[in-house]
């Protein structure tokens, strides 16, 4: 496979140069007439507000790459959930693994989808951590705004962050009675209903949030006659605020998701190539292999289904010097899954997935507010998770192969892994000047595992058993100047580990390796014009011991680590208001990561090649298997030793833009709103040899919208993919490969009342 190549570092210096050029000029203009002195009758991008740091902050005040977006922006651009997130986020990539979201940002993500892992780009909402991976594949609803922090954030959102973190803060029910519903209808009979009430006094006051999402899917198998990848999905959320006092407030919510997507699972071989056709010689029926987009044939109905129970409390206590906060988190989640892993209606090898995670979260921090020089944070953190995997969570859990001879055998094993957490971390900042400031800080961090294991089929083994303790100190720290209130430098440094797992090989359980990351940045912060705002980051990374996940010859998944990785890259991201009315927004990206070194003994890291005796040999020595007689390539994969030493990391585009914007065109009884954005990805692999390359796609969502005079009432035509552009939601590569295609163009009718 040829070497994917973006020639953009020349582009990308180019425009670093041109943005610092344009806000040295246009701020020296501004400084000299005046610095928010309006020049297009009064618009302006306004200040935007973040909490990355524990405390209200300014935006271009935080030296750290964020994108920060409200819930009315998102909605405009397009972006109904979490995965959509990385059509207007510069250097995030959510894509998919079977059933498992997987947030990438900056070329680092999470590649397990074991019980009991844990996200590298960790989601919290209004501070509560969310750590079951199946459930990150959020649907927004009452979401006021979301900040996607980049890059390490070892100290304050220290647990796994290494990539970042991704904030979601939802609206908070107030005084009096407010509330809004819509109802859309789309392609593929897509059903979404939205209600948000909320009521109270400055005392006491409670919000609830509903959404409601299903559809008939649409991915057909053409031998069952029968779609797939129907959404069926209910989420309710409710908040209690409670004020005894100017001093004192708590915040209680309780949460409930049932998920039904089988989309991640409606499978089609890739390039045809999948273990099934190995079993051809054996067989008296033909093996039918899907190729047409969306379309399947598979011996079994997938399904994916989670259910989570959460519950928090947020409690905070104002005092002369500081601020205290207490958050506290309970969720329960339980998920089951089903995979025809081969894709084809011959059951050569199937999957059967069941995971339960019961875990409990407990952070309470003081933020400083005094006036002066110095300002402080700091806290302590304990975290405690009980996830199962296998029949003890799912009791038909378990994986199916076929062997050559015929002989189907299913494998059923149980696993128990418990993590206890402790963290304390601290952060200062020092003002030398109204220009400098630096900021230091640091997470210590212990995890303790306990894992068990046992066959239960088809032989009851006896339990193994495995402990181990990861202890880590990540420090961090940056510089600020100030050059004036509209434009400053700064320069970051920081580390972020994830801590080792456990997972089992050959009836041995092995504790897997930390992850380690360190990552430095420089940035520019700018806002040449009341209605121009031009932020730039470039950054370097490098990447240790990078956990990942492998299949061995039953297709059952273990997680590895060996492999490290030098990253670097740049990002733009620029706001503008130039008129009024008309609201725009871009962004760039543009990175390059390679596989640097193998720390395995042997020197090489396990991952698949397929078998075909006219394809090349795998890297590292390894030679693949000829098909039966009689059968022409491909016909499944190996699992095989390689060294990815010199490959490109996996599942990140090395470029990508995004282009959007808004315009209100005022009329006699209303307004008509005309908004879109337009998202381009590059290329990039998804397997560690770089054999499997999704090719560049580019990306329309758009909406027309009415709103009533009195701004209540509106009406709004919406269309997503609206190119019809055909790519991927996920590839697979196991004993065969498969993909997913994601969904094609989509288009439909919302209203929406306010009150």
């Amino acid at each position: 496979m040829a070497e994917i190549k973006c020639a953009l570092p020349k582009w990308g210096l180019f425009l670093a140069s041109a943005a610092t050029a344009l806000i040295y000029a246009t701020g020296a203009a501004a400084e000299g007439e005046g610095a928010n002195a309006p020049t297009n009758g009064g618009a302006s991008v306004g200040e935007v507000v973040v909490t990355a740091q524990r405390r209200a902050e300014r935006l271009q005040d935080v030296p750290i790459a964020i994108t920060a977006l409200s819930g009315a922006q998102m909605q405009r651009l397009g972006v109904t959930g979490s995965k959509q997130l990385s059509q207007v986020t510069p250097g995030l990539y959510f894509p998919q693994s079977v059933y498992s979201p997987q947030p990438t940002i900056r070329g680092i993500g999470t590649r397990g989808v074991g019980s009991g892992d844990e996200s590298i780009v960790p989601i919290y909402i209004n501070g509560v951590y969310q750590p079951f991976i199946t459930s990150l594949d959020l649907q927004f609803s009452n979401v006021d705004r979301v900040e996607v922090l980049k890059g390490p954030q070892g100290a304050l959102l220290g647990r796994n962050a290494t990539g970042g973190a991704i904030n979601i803060i939802t609206k908070q029910p107030g005084a009096g009675f407010t509330g809004d519903a819509s109802l859309s209808y789309g392609r593929f009979n897509d059903v979404v209903g939205k209600l948000y009430l909320s009521g109270g006094n400055e005392l006491v006051s409670a919000d609830i949030a509903l959404i409601r999402n299903r559809n008939n899917g649409y991915i057909h198998d053409v031998v069952a006659n029968r779609n797939y990848g129907a959404m069926d999905d209910l989420a309710v959320r409710s908040q209690l605020r409670l004020r005894a006092t100017s001093a004192a407030e708590l915040t209680l919510a309780l949460g409930y998701v049932h998920n039904h997507d089988s989309t991640g699972e409606a499978y089609q071989p890739l390039n045809g190539n999948t273990i099934a056709r190995s079993f051809i010689p054996t067989l008296t029926q033909s093996v039918s292999i899907a190729t047409t987009p969306y379309t399947s044939a598979l011996g079994l109905i997938p399904f994916n289904q989670v259910v989570e129970r959460t519950a928090s409390a947020v409690g905070k206590l104002h005092f002369s010097a500081f601020d205290l906060t207490s958050v506290t988190g309970y969720q329960f989640d339980v998920f089951t899954a089903a995979a025809d892993s081969d894709a084809t209606p011959f059951l050569a090898s199937s999957l059967f997935v069941g995971q339960s995670s019961e875990n409990f979260y407990q952070e309470v921090y003081a933020t400083s507010k005094l006036p002066g020089p110095l300002s402080w944070i700091v806290g302590a953190v304990y975290y405690h998770d009980n996830a199962l995997n296998g029949p003890a969570a799912d009791p038909i859990s378990g994986t199916v192969s076929v062997s050559a001879s015929g002989v189907q055998t299913t494998t059923r094993t149980n696993t128990d892994l418990t993590t206890s957490s402790i963290a304390l971390y601290a952060q200062a900042t020092y003002k030398f000047s109204e220009a400098l400031s630096a900021t230091f800080g640091g997470r210590y961090t212990s995890d303790v595992k306990h894992y068990t294991t046992a066959n239960v089929s088809p032989v009851p083994g006896p339990t193994i058993v495995g402990a181990a303790t990861f202890n880590r100190f990540t420090p961090s720290g940056s510089i600020i100047y100030r050059v004036n209130p509209h434009l400053n430098f700064y320069f970051k440094g920081g580390q972020a580990f994830k801590a080792g797992l456990f997972t089992l090989v050959n009836g041995v359980v092995t504790p897997v390796p930390e992850e380690d990351v360190t990552q430095y940045e420089v940035g520019m912060k700018s806002q040449p014009l009341p209605w121009l705002r031009v932020n730039l980051a470039s950054y370097y990374t490098d990447y240790r011991n990078i956990q990942s996940t492998a299949r061995d010859a039953t297709n059952t998944s273990f997680t590895q680590a060996g492999a490290n990785a030098r990253i670097y890259g740049f990002e733009a991201e620029i706001v503008a208001h130039p008129i009024d009315n008309l609201n725009l927004q871009a962004g760039l990206s543009w990175e390059h990561g390679t596989y640097v070194h193998i720390f395995n003994s042997n020197g090489s890291v396990k991952t698949l090649q397929v078998t075909s005796p006219k394809g090349p040999a795998p890297t590292g020595g390894a030679t693949a298997t000829s098909c039966p007689a009689g059968v022409a390539p491909p016909c499944g994969n190996n699992n095989i030793f390689i060294d990815p030493n010199g490959k490109s990391i996996i599942r990140t585009p090395f470029l990508t833009l995004n282009f959007g914007g808004d315009y209100t065109v005022p009329l006699p009884y209303g307004d008509l709103i005309a908004s879109g954005n337009l998202y381009y990805a590059g290329p990039f692999y998804w397997d560690q040899l770089n054999r499997l390359v999704e090719p560049a796609h580019t990306l329309l969502n758009g909406e027309l919208t009415y709103r009533s005079p009195n701004r209540k009432y509106s009406v709004s035509l919406w269309g997503e993919n609206l190119l019809n552009t055909r790519y991927d939601l996920t590839v697979v590569t196991s004993t065969s490969d498969t993909r997913v295609f994601a969904e094609p163009i989509s288009y439909g009718v919302r209203v929406e009342v306010r009150w």
